[in-house]
């Protein structure tokens, strides 16, 4: 009897923390943890999909390291930002940004506002991004295969992608270019300015 009482009380502190995780994960100075929990719900995410999300932050910061700057966003200590597709998503969007939507065929994606460079895992603009919005921060790609990238920086900016010997091996055509199918593969950073 007393060993299923301490399973069941175990099972039930468990999904205290599960829950709490999801409201009071890690986050930035001056940013409230409680609103990552209403991103998460004003996302649509079920319980499940805010679990998996949750995560994949956590691997994300494992691995990486940075500071959690949104439900599903990541600010990496060379300043570059990591924003995560929602879990049963196609397309990373921002959640502690207002609703944007594109015009016409030669605009950038919603999710590389302008003055920044994105890096998608995933072709047309999908998959995960890495975002650069600041000259000084430097995107390191670990990616292999085909994805994608958009160049929305102020006009006429060139970014440059470098190889494993610190060699440019290819520099985008001035903002705005985009490149919609692109292998990541010889790719090891990004400077987009």
């Amino acid at each position: 009897m007393r060993k299923r009482l301490f399973g069941r009380s175990l099972g039930l502190v468990l999904a205290v923390v599960a829950t709490s995780a999801l409201s009071a994960p890690v986050a930035a100075a001056g940013t409230p943890a409680a609103d990552f929990g209403a991103q998460v719900r004003a996302a649509g995410l079920t319980p499940a999909e805010a679990r998996t999300l949750q995560a994949r932050v956590a691997d994300e910061l494992a691995r990486e390291g940075g500071v959690r700057t949104a439900a599903n966003e990541i600010t990496r200590a060379n300043g570059t930002e990591l924003l995560l597709v929602l879990p049963g998503e196609t397309y990373a969007r921002d959640l502690d940004a207002p609703a944007t939507q594109n015009v016409g065929a030669a605009a950038a994606p919603s999710s590389c506002a302008y003055y920044t460079f994105c890096a998608y895992r995933g072709t047309n603009f999908t998959g995960d991004v890495l975002r650069q919005k600041r000259c000084a921060d430097i995107i390191y790609i670990n990616w292999f295969g085909n994805g994608s990238w958009s160049n929305n920086q102020s006009s006429g900016t060139r970014a440059r992608m470098y190889g494993s010997a610190n060699n440019v091996i290819y520099t985008t055509p001035g903002a705005y270019s985009e490149d919609r199918v692109g292998d990541w593969s010889p790719v090891f950073h990004v400077d987009a300015c």
